[in-house]
């Protein structure tokens, strides 16, 4: 089994409700290890309203690319278009952070993803999952290099229930 860490955000339509939608779906083929809370910020770069953004720590056997096939159905799933413009407002966006002690750059795949040291939506929710693990890249660890990012347009959305993605109906 693999430890991954995944970025998830949502700007389209209930934003809360689809982010929840996707962890269900996301956790009938991956063990779901940690949660971050949510947290709400502006678009950057991006069409449509704020984000709601956090990380999930997940157990694997799938590989990288088995995982990004599953993520991007599961983004089809609730709504999102394929093929879409790069900034078009979605559904839903998972994004692969860490897959493991893993280094892979492709064209189609990055992880480390190229972009999370940039990012304080990715950054701050990553802090509250795995502080203390390694970027394989820089050495730091989750918290020196969120320390290091400054930046003070986020808020933490108050109504995220951790357990909500647990509800056990299904029907």
């Amino acid at each position: 089994m693999e430890r991954v860490v995944l970025a998830i955000g949502s700007n389209k339509g209930n934003r809360y409700q689809n982010i929840i939608k996707g962890i269900k779906q996301l956790e009938k083929y991956v063990k779901i290890k940690k949660i971050s809370p949510f947290y709400k910020n502006p678009p950057i770069g991006a069409k449509g309203g704020n984000f709601l953004n956090g990380a999930v720590e997940i157990e694997t056997d799938l590989l990288p690319y088995e995982l990004l096939k599953l993520l991007k159905n599961i983004e089809k799933k609730i709504g999102r278009k394929f093929p879409h413009k790069k900034n078009d407002a979605r559904e839903i966006d998972f994004d692969i952070i860490f897959y493991g002690n893993k280094i892979i750059k492709t064209k189609n795949l990055k992880i480390p993803h190229q972009k999370f040291r940039k990012r304080e939506f990715v950054l701050k929710p990553l802090c509250e999952i795995i502080p203390d693990y390694i970027d394989l890249e820089t050495n730091k660890n989750i918290k020196e290099i969120y320390e290091e990012f400054k930046n003070e347009n986020i808020e933490k959305n108050k109504g995220y229930k951790k357990r909500d993605w647990e509800n056990k109906e299904r029907r």
